[in-house]
């Protein structure tokens, strides 16, 4: 079963998808998928032909026009119509790929693991993919999570029912086609759009509605994950920079620096080495996050409910048994 790992960037967001798939691709587990870029001719950022030749040698450029697939539908605020693309892999790739992993572009791959996502099982799901904060907030109180429950709520689902985060989703290509899961996600984004504040993510999940198999969060280590010193525990794969700044606005970024001199290293050395921000006049702040009593009491109510998961990867939260 030959497997393909997809990003699918915009042209703002092309450069980063390069960087992206370096750190896949520097991997020891690369060798099980293929790697995409797939995007529009018009997202592809000049510069990237003279990218480093192993590199480029190893990434597939697929450019389509994707406005027979989303009829141009446009994006909102900061979702461009770019976010529609992974809708419809099924449509575009090449038949001999019966697994397709969609990856964000604000994504870093910092060890071996996307090559397991080709074998594992999903159960008879469409996709596996891992929790969302809109969903693991719960075990955080307040007056952001329940928001983020009246957003859930206005998409059918119910205060149990899991709601994943798109950003990393292992595809299967039969299964998601067989429901149309594209086109209806779609069609529910151009007919009602302000129900999808978080665009083709909540179209997805309330077609789910909780039908996925469950990644543990080694494959999205996003969000609060940052702040709640869990990167030691849950010993992540991916690391994603849902929030805003992200790592390579180097003149606002306000997390920690060694992710952002992760960029400020790889883009020096690239065919876009002007492209970032400068960084503040007196350098990168550390930006370690503080342990204060509330971080740790919500690390610990989450640790607890990753114990009770089976995820499809295999992976067990550590700690004492529920």
């Amino acid at each position: 079963m030959k497997t393909a790992v997809c990003l699918t960037p915009d042209l703002a967001f092309f450069r980063q998808a390069a960087f992206t798939a370096s750190t896949i691709l520097a991997q020891a587990d690369a060798g099980a998928f293929d790697l995409f870029i797939i995007c529009e001719e018009a997202d592809v950022a000049p510069g990237f032909a003279q990218l480093d030749p192993a590199l480029r040698a190893r990434i597939n450029l697929l450019c389509v026009d994707f406005s027979s697939f989303d009829r141009d539908t446009p994006g909102r605020g900061r979702f461009s119509r770019a976010v529609f693309r992974r809708l419809f892999l099924d449509r575009v790739l090449p038949e001999s790929y019966a697994r397709i992993v969609s990856v964000d572009s604000d994504m870093l791959i910092r060890r071996p693991g996307l090559g397991r996502l080709a074998e594992i099982d999903l159960g008879g799901a469409p996709i596996a993919a891992a929790y969302d904060m809109l969903f693991l907030m719960d075990f955080n109180g307040g007056a952001l999570a329940r928001s983020f429950q009246r957003h859930r709520r206005t998409l059918g689902l119910g205060e149990k029912t899991p709601y994943f985060n798109a950003g990393l989703m292992a595809i299967d290509r039969a299964r998601w086609s067989a429901l149309e899961l594209g086109e209806r996600a779609l069609a529910a984004l151009r007919a009602v759009p302000g129900r999808y504040p978080f665009m083709e993510q909540s179209a997805l999940n309330e077609l789910i509605a909780g039908g996925f198999a469950p990644l543990s969060p080694r494959y999205n280590f996003m969000g609060d994950f940052f702040l709640l010193d869990l990167e030691a525990p849950i010993d992540p794969i991916a690391l994603h920079f849902v929030n805003h700044p992200k790592p390579w606005n180097l003149d606002v970024w306000r997390g920690e620096a060694r992710f952002a001199r992760d960029y400020q290293a790889w883009f020096a050395a690239s065919p876009w080495p002007d492209y970032l921000a400068q960084p503040p006049a007196k350098g990168l702040r550390p930006g370690r996050p503080r342990k204060t009593p509330a971080r740790r009491a919500f690390a610990e109510r989450m640790m607890a409910f990753f114990r009770t998961c089976a995820f499809a990867d295999g992976w067990r939260a550590p700690g004492p048994a529920p």
